[in-house]
């Protein structure tokens, strides 16, 4: 028997997610014109609240069609403290890679400047420091995994082999995000974030790595000489691309997180086939398609 969600209604779910945020705009967009300005959706926290009750009406949508509770689906065990090291290496290795990538990604396909100018007010103003922090580094890691690598990956790896869940589940994660400027980084993270998942059979490394990697661009923002490394963009809307041996460390970093945590995990003994199964919680035991 199938169990929820599988991929047709995977997309189905999220495209009830946008539903929800198109419904709460109509209103803002009223509150924002009677007003008198439309800066209420340049505000960090207005992506918050979309994404807090969007995300949060779908998952208990999710729950309840997976005729499945809280406990069952949002696992959260714990994990070795070691395990953290190795995963701050793979994110921040990945991050510099993946900012190379979108300056070359920005040559073929300029980003519009509509686009620059809302990442810009979203990362960039000294006045929404808080506040983008909160949503992306709390809100976006704490909603998109539950989703994603919660309900989500949960389904795909009961319903299909867990090779076939991780990857599909990341495109998923990346076109979620609706723009190309951001669709290779979420798929390569959202594949990493799932392996992990897999490996530790915990949400808790997700939402680290997430936040980790959300919160960069913020950290970068206050190191003025990551900036003109060509690290995060400087809203001129020109292309900069880092130095070789920047991009070195990136791949260094990435490599080395990457090998230690396979290293790691075949210490811990959780082979493939151990790592599919177990996923319930309370005495039950949920068998997970472990074919490759």
């Amino acid at each position: 028997m199938r169990q929820y969600p599988n991929i047709a209604q995977t997309i189905g779910l999220l495209a009830l997610v946008y539903a929800i945020q198109f419904g709460l705009a109509i209103p803002v967009a009223f509150i924002a014109l009677a007003s008198g300005t439309l800066k209420i959706f340049e505000n960090p926290l207005t992506v918050a609240f979309f994404n807090t009750v969007s995300i949060g009406l779908v998952l208990l949508i999710g729950l309840k069609l997976a005729k499945a509770s809280f406990r069952e689906v949002f696992l959260f065990k714990p994990i070795r403290f070691i395990l953290l090291i190795p995963m701050t290496f793979t994110v921040i290795g990945i991050g510099i890679l993946l900012s190379e990538v979108d300056n070359l990604l920005r040559i073929f396909l300029p980003i519009p400047e509509w686009l620059e100018k809302a990442l810009q007010s979203f990362f960039g103003g000294s006045q929404n420091v808080f506040s983008s922090f909160f949503t992306l580094v709390v809100v976006a890691a704490v909603t998109e995994e539950l989703l994603f690598r919660g309900l989500i990956l949960r389904g795909f790896l009961q319903n299909y082999s867990v090779r076939k869940a991780i990857v599909v589940s990341a495109l998923l994660f990346g076109a979620f995000h609706l723009n190309p400027w951001q669709f290779t980084g979420a798929v390569v993270l959202g594949g990493v974030f799932a392996w992990w998942f897999v490996k530790t059979r915990s949400l808790l490394p997700c939402l680290f790595g997430h936040a980790l990697n959300n919160g960069l661009p913020l950290i970068a923002l206050g190191i003025p000489q990551l900036k003109d490394l060509g690290f995060i963009s400087d809203g001129t809307g020109q292309i900069k691309f880092q130095p070789l041996w920047f991009d070195g460390l990136g791949l260094l970093l990435a490599s080395l997180g990457i090998w230690w945590l396979f290293r790691e995990f075949g210490k811990s003994n959780n082979t493939l086939a151990a790592a599919t199964q177990g996923f319930g919680q309370d005495g039950r035991t949920i068998e997970l398609h472990a074919s490759q």
